[in-house]
């Protein structure tokens, strides 16, 4: 487990280096940050339940705000690392928010069972 929260911690961190060129930075920047943090944090023995539980709520509320998106998306929105097209955008986001609901869900359930 310590192995995967580094790895996703990693992510995390390149995820939130890579908003600066979008359209509204901070608030990518600030989420890809907490899903880093949290996952450091895991990785360094210190799982809290509450953070986790918060950050899979967060998370989950914002990937269903823009889930649709992926219906109908074109496959070039996930095979290249540069935007195509303005459609790729939401897409992208959503599956990002996907990975840090999924992981938070993960480090939440992990913290408590050692409870």
């Amino acid at each position: 487990m310590k192995i995967a929260s580094l790895a996703f911690a990693g992510l995390f961190a390149l995820g939130a280096a890579l908003q600066w060129n979008d359209s509204d930075p901070v608030l990518w920047i600030l989420g890809y940050s907490a899903g880093a943090t949290l996952s450091l944090a895991s990785a360094l023995g210190r799982r809290d339940f509450l953070p986790n539980a918060v950050a899979f709520a967060l998370f989950g509320i914002w990937f269903v705000s823009i889930a649709t998106s992926l219906f109908g998306a074109p496959q070039e929105a996930f095979t290249s690392f540069t935007m195509q097209s303005a459609s790729h955008e939401e897409p992208r986001e959503a599956v990002g928010l996907a990975l840090l609901a999924g992981w938070s869900a993960v480090l939440a359930a992990q913290a408590r069972r050692s409870l």
